[in-house]
């Protein structure tokens, strides 16, 4: 099934209408839908507080959070789209939230953020990251923790920190791995908007789009990674968050130990096989199991040329 959003968009009345999601709808939340299709090994992740162009309200965040962790637990989803039901990807923290509270009070909410970013990047399932609109502080922060983010021509990015009197310092570590150096610097300096061909540029993007294109492309996409191996598109983002802190001696060990367990999986070996033998796998997952512990045969003689020396080992 393919999946085509309509935007949730203000009525005359001074309201917005409901959010209606295509999918099965696994559970109910208050801030945000969450959705999937099974079929196709997506889920779907859609904040709805266009009135307020979803500020961060601590619900909708853990409610996130929450969703996450579904996904993460159902072993039929592969991957996960984030987006906005309205015109406005996320304008960052909900200043109601904060604004002249006392510091344990503002602590408590600021230490929410971080909480959902590290749950983005920890998950093992992909999280596609669709963009429009504004996306602003913390919005950049979620762009920045998606694995891979696709925006409008007309999405818009900031750091608006040094207009508001206060820092945006934890939106900044969320994001600043995405961006080059020196664009990251211009972002957080100047608090001023920039355009997604900057943002594209500057590495926080992967595609811009025309609006019309932009839900379609993120679905085609999150079809094309749900039709993988789903060990190996979980494994694939766990290994690569892993080796961020590993030298280069110590990622090529850890990567040498992940290909050769996988390739014991039972997925490992239909994969194998029909690629010799020239037919389309049949992905089974973690359902697929891998090789026992008790299953043991001898190690092969390993044969190899240098030149015209013939070597054994």
């Amino acid at each position: 099934m393919d999946y085509k959003p309509g935007l949730v968009r203000l009525q005359s009345s001074g309201t917005y209408p409901p959010y209606v999601p295509t999918f099965a709808v696994p559970r109910e939340y208050n801030d945000i839908v969450l959705e999937w299709d099974t079929q196709s090994h997506v889920a779907v992740i859609t904040f709805n507080r266009p009135e307020v162009q979803n500020a961060l309200s601590a619900t909708l965040m853990e409610e996130t959070i929450d969703a996450l962790r579904l996904v993460e637990e159902n072993d039929e989803v592969s991957c996960a789209i984030l987006r906005p039901s309205g015109e406005n990807f996320c304008t960052g923290g909900d200043f109601n939230a904060f604004t002249n509270k006392d510091l344990l009070s503002q602590r408590w909410y600021f230490e929410l953020p971080p909480k959902l970013l590290q749950t983005m990047t920890s998950s093992t399932v992909p999280i596609i990251g669709v963009v429009r609109g504004n996306c602003c502080a913390f919005g950049v922060a979620l762009a920045g923790s998606c694995d891979i983010v696709l925006a409008s021509e007309t999405a818009s990015f900031f750091l608006p920190g040094g207009g508001v009197g206060f820092g945006c310092y934890t939106p900044t570590v969320g994001a600043y791995k995405s961006l080059s150096r020196k664009r990251m610097f211009e972002l957080l300096l100047t608090s001023r908007p920039h355009s997604a061909q900057w943002a594209l540029e500057a590495g926080l993007l992967n595609y811009v789009h025309a609006e019309d294109e932009l839900e379609g492309k993120a679905w085609e996409m999150a079809k094309l990674i749900g039709s993988n191996a789903p060990l190996v598109v979980r494994w694939e983002k766990q290994f690569f968050y892993y080796i961020q802190d590993m030298d280069e001696k110590h990622a090529f060990r850890y990567g040498t130990e992940m290909i050769t367990m996988q390739s014991l999986t039972r997925d490992g070996y239909e994969g194998q096989n029909a690629f010799l033998q020239k037919r389309k796998p049949v992905w089974q997952g973690r359902k697929g199991g891998g090789a026992r512990g008790d299953v043991h045969a001898p190690e092969e003689e390993h044969v190899w040329k240098v030149g015209k020396e013939v070597r054994r080992g």
